[in-house]
């Protein structure tokens, strides 16, 4: 999150002085569903919520419009207008989407709903590794052998439009020769994937 800044800690306007990108918004959307499973579960996607007695329904306008729906956040400032960071997960494919700008309550309701079903109807995920696969081999100089495996350190993934013919390039880039000793686990390569 490197392209937002906060005035204050409430998010409450501030004459310019916060600024949140919608690309920082969705990164702390996918932390906040990746990094606190728990957290997520307890207190997003609830119908409604009780506290001291008061009943506040849940303002997110995905619940019972989008399958699979359990986050995150309305908002709405006169600088701003009307935004929405939201979370579904239909078929393990979990998608995060910001949108901001709006002029309306029922516009955000509206805009949200196609653009999540958007995401989840025009595009496809594609198995690239499963976690523990070999994906290539660097060159390793000091070491007991001259070479390492560079493995998938997850299940990885591409993200492509729905019908497109499929064909990815991938290039597996790092800065050779790697010197040992290396660590299990340790990070010594990136892969790049493009279409």
């Amino acid at each position: 999150m490197t392209n937002s800044r906060f005035g204050n800690s409430n998010g409450w306007p501030d004459e310019g002085r916060t600024m949140v990108t919608a690309r920082d918004l969705a990164t702390l959307g996918s932390a906040t569903v990746t990094k606190f499973p728990k957290l997520y579960d307890d207190f997003y996607g609830q119908d409604e919520f009780s506290w001291n007695g008061i009943k506040q329904p849940n303002r997110n306008p995905l619940i019972g419009k989008v399958a699979g729906s359990d986050g995150l956040k309305t908002g709405h400032t006169e600088e701003a207008g009307f935004g929405f960071t939201g979370s579904a997960e239909q078929k393990g494919r979990r998608l995060v989407s910001v949108l901001a700008g709006l002029d309306s309550y029922g516009g955000r309701v509206e805009e949200s709903v196609k653009f999540m079903n958007w995401g989840f109807n025009a595009w496809e995920t594609k198995n690239l590794f499963k976690k523990g696969t070999k994906v290539q081999t660097a060159e390793v100089q000091l070491g007991n052998s001259s070479s390492v495996d560079l493995v998938a350190p997850k299940d990885l993934f591409a993200t492509l439009p729905k019908g497109s013919d499929g064909r990815l390039s991938m290039k597996v880039r790092y800065n050779g020769p790697i010197k040992a000793p290396i660590a299990a686990g340790q990070q010594i390569a990136t892969l790049l994937v493009s279409t």
